[in-house]
């Protein structure tokens, strides 16, 4: 059965919502979980865009490491923040 973004999207935050890193998720597995038997770069960004009014993005590292990263939004200012702040010390 093929999902939709909007479908895949819920689907992740339900499984992985609650996690305080960011989660890694094997091209195989992704697929699995989306019912596609292919992802390519334009499903992973229509994802991603409909998780991002939930407060989360999906990296797109297939080409480079073959897998998914889910985060949510909040972890990457507050990291980018501090990191920011850390250079400027």
């Amino acid at each position: 059965m093929l999902h939709t973004p909007k479908e895949i999207a819920d689907l992740l935050v339900q499984r992985y919502g609650n996690s305080p890193k960011s989660i890694l998720i094997a091209r195989e597995e992704f697929e699995q979980q989306a019912g596609w038997s292919s992802v390519d770069h334009r499903l992973v960004r229509s994802i991603d865009l409909e998780l991002r009014p939930l407060g989360y993005v999906l990296a797109d590292l297939l080409k480079e490491q073959g897998c998914v990263v889910m985060l949510k939004i909040q972890t990457v200012t507050k990291e980018s923040v501090q990191s920011h702040v850390g250079n400027a010390a």
